[in-house]
């Protein structure tokens, strides 16, 4: 094949473009490729036209680890793929005002689901009034920056950035309008935004001449491998603009950041951190405060993504060494992580690299995979020493038989949120709320040493959340009831991933997943110390429904035992008759979880009556209260709540 062919099937293969405006330039770009002209520049090829390599004039660029990218009149990338034309990204630039900007994007992730950003998704608009305050005639839009990184505890510099004088418009008398725009990441279940999903808000990026690196502010609600995928194109478009002048370096912005270990890593994946000179990078990072202080250039050999039809996989690859490998149509999210030999990967899914192949490894099981030369990975070598064998397998929860999965609804398992003003469905609400019962747990008197003596839970409709309501420090018997098996082989992974991390798994051999419709009659037949139950939205206008549920719950419960119930309010008023003491209670939208989320979501909502529920169960004929418990008992157990906490943070 000519390497011009090569180059129009990657143009004009299928799926690789899907916005009118580009797919009517590449027919009349996949015209001129064969007159094209080719000049080499380090280690790339340049095709362009013209007689001269300009930015203006160059329509294509093969890099040199044979990734193309395919430019338009102007110079900016529309589409990017891997050396078989496989695509990885594609931009729609529009001119407003005389000004281009980015309409849309779209990135394709391993598995083969794709993402998009939405330019300016968002506009929130609120005013304000500072006429009541002492001396607001005099007042600067400095000082209402000031008083605003006061309140949010964020830098000053950063208020002062994203807030503007455009953005802060004096409308007289004291009153001002404030805005704020934001882009708009979701997924795109076809491939394109005529099917597309709200995953989350980012602030506002200048794509035209890249200005920082993103807030992704609803960090637990992205698909798998999503990072990457908008780093690829954040590194593409910064080395593109770097063509013509030299950019600055790029910060981590917002108000606040998210500053987290996974992010750190990805980023440094794709750009070189610099910060003042004897200072701590990581400490800065991970600081709201100081995380915009770092810099950020992009690194020579970003990680580069290869797809393979025969193999069904896609390689992420950075500079030779080969990184992970994904599985297509894999009901499993988890990639086959190198980890060099020297720590676990997760789930125990491992890439090793030999000298002419690699193997995709889980558990004892492999699959030997040979190099392809245009892949250019390194031979590798490990430690001889192997890593201690765990116990079992997250397969275990599952009596070893984990249920049938859809591939593609098991990308899905993440919180959604709208993207206005509209209730925030069951699923996506759970995470929220086991905040909530983590800080029961802690609020509580003596409730520490109490359920230190529980032995027996039942965990019952959290399928979102399932692993997070396990303690991983003691030993219980857990039975877990789900009817979601996607969102139940997610939370066993996670489950599994967190306790062999820290050579906890001994403790979890109790742990059992059974679907809830063959196994509720006889779950509900035992007796616990502990149960987390949560009633679903459909059953909430049905009372009698709701009773039959609570008088369930009783009579598995054991005295003094526990419930941690999420339902409708107007269930407190059966709580006394069934033997139940409230000991705390709050709507959820008066949670703290939930008005920090309408920080990043001010328009999201729930219904006035979900509450989530503390309650004991009285001892016949007698009202226990909760005693204190001796000190050594709070020692005991010091740790374990905010090890739970940790879970929930981490994953």
């Amino acid at each position: 094949m000519r390497k011009t062919e090569k180059l129009i099937n990657a143009l004009t293969g299928e799926g690789s473009l899907t916005f009118a405006n580009n797919l009517e330039f590449a027919v009349e770009l996949e015209k001129k490729i064969p007159s094209l002209e080719a000049k080499e520049h380090e280690g790339s090829t340049l095709w362009f036209e013209n007689g001269s390599a300009s930015v203006a004039n160059t329509r294509v660029i093969v890099n040199s680890t044979g990734h193309i990218i395919f430019f338009n009149e102007e110079g900016r990338r529309f589409l990017c793929t891997d050396p078989e034309g496989h695509p990885l990204h594609e931009a729609l630039w529009t001119h407003d005002s005389g000004e281009t900007q980015l309409a849309q994007a779209r990135m394709r992730l391993d598995n083969k689901q794709w993402v998009g950003i939405k330019p300016c998704a968002k506009t929130f608009r609120t005013q304000i009034d500072i006429s009541s305050h002492d001396g607001w005639q005099d007042m600067k839009l400095d000082d209402l920056r000031e008083k605003a990184a006061e309140a949010w505890r964020v830098p000053f510099s950063e208020v002062k950035y994203f807030y503007d004088d455009a953005h802060m418009v004096h409308q007289g008398d004291g009153k001002y309008d404030i805005q704020l725009v934001k882009d708009g990441l979701y997924a795109l279940y076809e491939g394109n935004f005529d099917k597309s999903t709200f995953m989350s808000f980012m602030f506002r990026v200048n794509w035209a001449k890249l200005d920082l690196i993103p807030v992704v502010e609803l960090f637990q609600s992205t698909l798998p491998g999503t990072g990457g995928a908008v780093f690829e194109f954040i590194w593409g478009i910064y080395q593109d603009q770097s063509r013509e002048e030299e950019l600055p370096p790029l910060r981590y912005r917002g108000l606040p950041t998210y500053p987290s270990k996974e992010a750190f890593n990805i980023f440094s994946a794709f750009f070189v951190p610099k910060g003042p000179e004897d200072k701590n990078i990581n400490k800065l990072f991970m600081d709201p405060m100081t995380s915009h202080e770092i810099t950020w250039t992009p690194q020579k050999h970003a990680p580069v993504r290869y797809f393979d039809d025969n193999q069904k996989i896609v390689l992420t690859v950075q500079d030779g060494y080969l990184y992970k490998v994904t599985s297509f149509d894999d009901p499993i999210t988890f990639p086959y992580t190198n980890c060099g030999g020297v720590r676990k990967p997760p789930i125990e899914r491992e890439v090793r690299v030999g000298t002419q192949s690699f193997t995709l490894l889980e558990g004892p099981l492999g699959r030997e995979i040979s190099f392809d030369p245009i892949w250019r990975i390194r031979p590798q070598t490990y430690p001889s020493k192997l890593s201690n064998k765990p116990p079992f397998t997250w397969k275990w929860f599952f009596n070893g038989e984990p249920p049938a999965i859809d591939p593609v609804k098991a990308q899905y398992t993440i919180p959604f949120y709208p993207e206005g003003a509209a209730d925030i469905d069951e699923s996506s609400l759970q995470p929220m709320v086991l905040d909530q019962i983590f800080y029961y747990m802690e609020m509580a008197p003596a409730m520490p040493h109490r359920l230190e003596k529980i032995d027996k839970v039942l965990i019952h409709t959290f399928d979102t959340v399932l692993a997070g309501c396990i303690d991983c420090t003691k030993e219980r018997e857990y039975t877990v009831l789900y009817s979601d098996p996607e969102f139940a082989q997610k939370n066993a992974q996670l489950l599994w991933n967190y306790a062999a991390s820290r050579d906890q798994l001994k403790n979890l051999e109790k742990v059992s997943f059974l679907p809830e419709k063959d196994h509720i009659a006889h779950a509900y037949s035992n007796q616990y110390g502990l149960i987390f139950k949560w009633i679903p939205f459909m059953y909430h206008p049905d009372r009698e429904a709701c009773e039959n549920m609570l008088k369930a719950l009783v009579g598995s419960l054991q005295p003094n035992g526990f419930i941690y119930l999420v339902g409708p309010r107007p269930l407190e008023g059966l709580f006394e008759h069934y033997g139940l003491h409230k000991l705390y209670n709050d709507p959820v939208g008066n949670m703290p979880f939930f008005r920090q989320h309408l920080k990043m979501c001010p328009e999201n909502q729930v219904h006035p009556d979900l509450c989530v529920f503390l309650l004991e169960k009285k001892v016949p004929e007698e009202k226990k209260n909760i005693q204190s418990a001796p000190e050594s008992a709070e020692g005991e157990f010091e740790g374990t709540i905010p090890q739970m906490r940790n879970f929930r943070r981490d994953h």
